[in-house]
């Protein structure tokens, strides 16, 4: 899997390849500790073959590929 993080100007860049939802959870808050921003909550679905999170940002999300929605919420 894939994890990307797109800024306020829809630039995306790999920032992990996690293995499994606890490692995706774990770099999304990595990042977001990283760079002093603090999420109070944490939305995600299914968007052109990929996971999106919004973490309440606004313009400024995270993108996860290799993992369907289904899965997600599975696991």
């Amino acid at each position: 899997m894939k994890l990307y993080f797109q800024n306020n100007k829809g630039e995306e860049r790999v920032i992990a390849e996690p293995t499994n939802k606890e490692e995706v959870t774990k770099e999304i808050n990595k990042f977001l500790d990283d760079h002093n921003f603090k999420s109070y909550y944490n939305r995600v679905w299914e968007e052109n073959g990929r996971l999106k999170f919004d973490v309440g940002s606004h313009t400024e999300f995270f993108f996860l590929e290799g993992m369907t929605y289904k899965e997600w919420i599975s696991k």
